[in-house]
């Protein structure tokens, strides 16, 4: 028993040495390093530079924070940039607030130690990959938290952290609590600016006065690098650095764009937050209830938001402020009240309310960049509706880097493609909301056309009196599963119909007054020019005509000429855009009527050929229910006599004179057939403008299942045909140019061989 004693008090004394042994290790192994000196706040005590420094700290209530743990990057003003801040300010160590002296030390402190060296890297959020050069910016212990409202409205507000979503015409709030939205300090160095094809001369454009020294930090120079310390990295500055303001908040607090705010905030959006409100109250003891601020989720993003984002990324991405920013190019009270004038004169030059939701949309995102955008690649950036600036550097009158984005003040505006192209012309115009509808939807390919501001187009437009006068409306609250916001009523009719049919109907009439790559200036002369949806429209001394008004006799006149914009010119019409709802062959019967010289003979032959429906009048295989475009060309009677000399008609071979009876030899019926087709290219309308001349498809098929072409030579005012023989046959335009159901009908002076 004695033995086993002893042994139990040798194995615990064992224990005891070996665990104060271990202990010892470990502490060690996880001791501070010698070389890294006192921690932040003594470091700064011992310098002896730094005494102004060290008292706010004490006044901020950081002595402790900072003498101890942590692992902070400090950019430290020294004593004489404090002296030269309390000149400036007429505050002393003892006047400056505790809440200033909170805002100075927090906005100086970054999370983490970094070296100079260190701080360009963009740490990519989410993976162990980083990025040498690329950031600019990092996260500071600074943020506002709630703040008093200046809306008269809401008692406090505090702002988003996140970019509001926009679905289905309503608002997508996001917040994430815990997110304190804290600000970012931004910094310089030689490598970021090399990097991002920068120069000094960017830095000194935010920063005039100070002289860029190859590592600054927002407007001053860091003068001692690198200082190690226990719990971090100390960088002495020679400039006290307040909280830079949010884009939001300089526009708030800046006279000069106290017009702009107005409109920005005309989309702001406030919504009760109960976690916030119970904070506020825990902390402070007040009552009131909090609001979160943000802005409509379809501007380009939330100018009070600290949180960078990509506008068009999927997701959040955490470190993304590290490397970039958003920018605004705000025109101040003077060019904005101009603007307004000129944007909104057909409304009378009043605010932005009385306009439709989208005109402020489209003007606020006009002036807003989805990264950042430097003064050397101010002409070279792209806004968020991928628009190049519209005015120089010179126009510059401010210049700010602020903690979530880039600001320049300007004089004059940014015109925006949407408004200062023609397809602003309806836009703008509250009496042609019909045009606007029909231009703005996607499918169409309307917008993409006509807001290139570089291209020329002409556009004609129908009013939404005109559209009202012949049955038609655009009513969004019709708009369901089944139905559309187009709706037509017949005038023996009491109600409208809204259906895809009708959608249709009018988006085809709307694309017919598009006319993409030319500027028609005068309508005074004679021509016949592509729409957009490759149909054909003819003017003639200032009247219009279509498939449609030619079935009806009766062309359009321009009421009105609009040349404001910088792409082209508009014409309001007195009438419909419409088009033909007959086919094809009720088009040739017309003109064997009126041109018998140049028609005749070969409608004869269609008209008693087997591929053709008297009653229709389709010929079979011309489709006029899908978007398929035909050339027709109709040899003269002279040509048609040659082609039965030829044998390629049946006929009198000696005299080309017609057969007396419909052919009823399938040997002659299928040479009609033949004949018939080889003279329709199938795919095209082709007409003499001098645009289109290449090898074309025909509607016949050869015996093999093979295609059958013609070669078209095309001039303004002559075209030329040539078969696979080689043979020309010219339009002859006095006759041809004729409009009929997505075709085009002309007539040529000789036969084309398809054998």
């Amino acid at each position: 028993m004695i033995r086993f004693l002893r042994l139990s008090v040798l194995c615990t004394l064992m224990l005891v040495i070996g665990a104060g042994c271990h202990k010892k290790a470990f502490d060690d192994y996880y001791a501070s390093p010698a070389n890294l000196g006192d921690p932040i706040f003594q470091q700064l005590q011992q310098r002896g530079n730094f005494q102004h420094l060290t008292k706010v700290i004490t006044k901020a209530g950081y002595q402790n924070i900072l003498s101890t743990t942590g692992w902070w990057t400090m950019f430290a003003p020294n004593d004489a940039a404090f002296e030269k801040y309390y000149t400036a300010t007429g505050l002393t160590d003892a006047s400056i607030t505790d809440s200033l002296a909170k805002s100075i030390v927090k906005y100086s402190l970054v999370f983490n130690g970094y070296r100079q060296d260190q701080l360009s890297t963009y740490q990519v959020a989410g993976t162990n990959a980083s990025i040498a050069g690329e950031a600019y910016k990092r996260k500071t212990a600074f943020y506002d938290w709630v703040q008093p409202s200046t809306d008269g409205i809401h008692n406090k507000i505090i702002a988003t952290n996140r970019n509001n979503g926009y679905k289905s015409g309503s608002n997508l709030y996001t917040y994430v609590e815990g997110d304190n939205n804290n600000k970012y300090i931004p910094y310089f160095t030689d490598l970021f600016l090399s990097t991002n094809g920068l120069s000094a001369t960017d830095y000194n454009s935010f920063y005039p006065n100070t002289t860029y020294s190859g590592f600054n930090v927002a407007g001053a120079k860091v003068l001692n690098k690198d200082i190690v310390a226990s719990n971090g990295f100390i960088n002495e500055i020679d400039q006290v650095i307040v909280p830079l303001k949010s884009l939001d908040q300089y526009l708030g607090t800046n006279p000069d764009y106290s017009e702009f705010k107005k409109l920005l905030d005309s989309l702001s959006a406030y919504n009760a937050n109960a976690y916030i409100t119970h904070n506020l109250f825990v902390a402070t003891g007040s009552t009131d209830q909090v609001y979160i601020k943000s802005y409509d989720g379809r501007l380009a993003f939330s100018p009070n938001n600290e949180n960078y984002q990509d506008p068009l990324a999927s997701g959040y991405i955490a470190n993304a402020s590290q490397s970039n920013g958003w920018s605004m190019v705000v025109p101040n009270n003077l060019a904005m009240n101009a603007y307004r004038k000129k944007l909104l004169g057909k409304l009378g030059g009043s605010f932005f309310k009385t306009a439709q939701p989208s005109v402020i949309i489209d003007f606020l995102n006009s002036v807003m960049w989805p990264s950042s955008l430097w003064p050397s690649q101010f002409k070279s950036g792209t806004n968020y509706q991928l628009e190049g600036t519209t005015m120089a550097l010179a126009d510059v009158v401010d210049k700010q880097m602020l903690s979530n984005g880039i600001l320049y003040g300007v004089n004059k505006p940014q015109e925006s493609n949407v408004f200062r192209t023609i397809y602003g012309i309806p836009y703008l115009d509250p009496k042609t909301n019909m045009t606007y509808q029909a231009n703005s939807y996607l499918p169409t390919g309307i917008k993409a056309q006509i807001t290139q501001p570089t291209i020329k187009n002409t556009l004609f437009i129908m009013s939404d009196s005109v559209m009202a006068l012949n049955g038609w409306r655009y009513n969004e609250a019709s708009v369901s599963t089944s139905a559309t916001a187009w709706g037509f009523k017949s005038s023996s009719s009491s109600s409208y119909a809204h259906n895809l049919i009708y959608r249709d109907i009018a988006l085809r009439m709307f694309s017919t007054g598009v006319l993409p790559g030319v500027d028609l200036t005068s309508l005074s002369g004679t021509g016949i020019i592509e729409t957009i949806n490759h149909e054909y429209i003819k003017y003639n001394n200032n009247r219009i005509q279509t498939s449609g008004t030619v079935d009806s006799g009766t062309d359009l006149k321009v009421l009105k000429t609009d040349a404001t914009a910088i792409n082209g010119t508009a014409y309001y019409v007195d009438g419909l855009l419409s088009f033909t709802n007959l086919n094809v062959g009720q088009h040739i019967q017309n003109l064997a009527t009126l041109y018998p010289a140049s028609y005749s003979s070969f409608y004869t032959f269609l008209s008693t050929s087997p591929f053709y429906n008297t009653t229709t009048k389709a010929i079979i295989g011309i489709g006029t229910s899908t978007d398929n475009n035909y050339t027709i060309f109709v040899p003269t009677n002279a040509a048609i006599s040659n082609a039965i000399k030829a044998g390629l008609l049946p006929g009198n071979k000696t005299t080309g004179a017609l057969p007396a009876s419909a052919p009823t030899a399938a040997l002659d019926i299928d040479l009609v057939r033949k004949f018939i087709l080889y003279h329709i290219i199938n795919g095209a309308s082709v007409v003499p403008d001098g645009k289109k001349a290449n090898t074309f498809i025909t509607m016949l098929v050869n015996e093999t299942g093979g295609a059958t072409y013609v070669n078209i030579t095309n001039q303004p005012g002559s075209m030329v045909v040539t078969d696979h023989k080689g043979v020309n046959a010219n339009v002859v335009v006095s006759t041809s140019n004729n409009l009929s159901n997505r075709t085009v009908i002309h007539t040529i002076d000789n036969y084309l061989n398809y054998n």
